[in-house]
């Protein structure tokens, strides 16, 4: 049986992930409507100065299939009115957008869903990885709510710091498509990868009156009881 995974970014984060899943035998739907800049190439390696001005979702997608793997690269937001047609057979969904609300956009709709999902976020010299999967605590039992943030645009990132958090996406996602949950609800957090390639692991608990988990096809314990009582 083939396992399908959403991507949503195919940038910095979006490569790495992107390559490491489609050469594991996943088939791929890639989601980013932004096109290549001239400021990318030096953390988007799946890109060349060849390829400026193009679609960055078609090109990733190719990248992939060159490599022996399947995909298929869409132009657009991620956005509600489209997840079902876009994420509706993944098995899991991984948002390496550099968009806070995208990023809870896609953590929502996948609690919502009740399928496992991952988020990467890196800025300058580290970054985070959310594991989450039905029953477990969620993106925004941690984070609550969107906000204002430096993006990777204004603020820089260092080149293989994408890679690095990439790469431990791309291997929680895989677990996770695969039915491994000894991640969910944890956080993994790289403060500067210059000093230090060892993550802290945070497990945190579901939030009490969570809107998220409040909507979801399988809510955590907690939020179960609370329902019930």
């Amino acid at each position: 049986m083939t396992l399908r995974a959403t991507i949503v970014g195919a940038g910095g984060l979006g490569g790495p992930i992107a390559l490491s899943l489609g050469g594991a035998g996943i088939e791929l739907t890639i989601v980013d409507p932004d096109i290549v800049d001239e400021t990318n190439l030096h953390r988007q390696i799946q890109f060349t100065p060849a390829d400026l001005g193009k679609p960055k979702a078609a090109l990733l997608a190719g990248a992939v299939v060159a490599r022996g793997g399947r995909a298929r690269g869409y132009p657009m937001h991620w956005r509600a009115d489209d997840a079902d047609d876009l994420g509706g057979d993944a098995a899991i969904i991984v948002d390496g957008s550099d968009d806070p609300e995208t990023k809870f956009a896609v953590a929502d709709w996948a609690v919502a869903t009740g399928r496992p999902y991952v988020i990467a976020a890196a800025l300058r010299f580290g970054g985070n990885v959310m594991a989450g999967a039905p029953g477990a605590a969620c993106y925004r039992c941690l984070f609550e709510e969107p906000v204002a943030a430096a993006t990777c645009a204004a603020a820089g990132v260092l080149g293989p710091v994408v890679g690095a958090i990439g790469g431990v996406a791309a291997a929680l996602a895989l677990g996770l498509a695969r039915g491994d949950r000894t991640h969910a609800g944890s956080l993994f957090v790289f403060d500067d990868l210059r000093a230090s390639a060892e993550p802290r692991i945070v497990q945190f608990a579901p939030r009490p009156g969570c809107s998220s988990c409040a909507r979801a096809a399988n809510p955590p314990i907690l939020i179960a009881k609370k329902e019930t009582a």
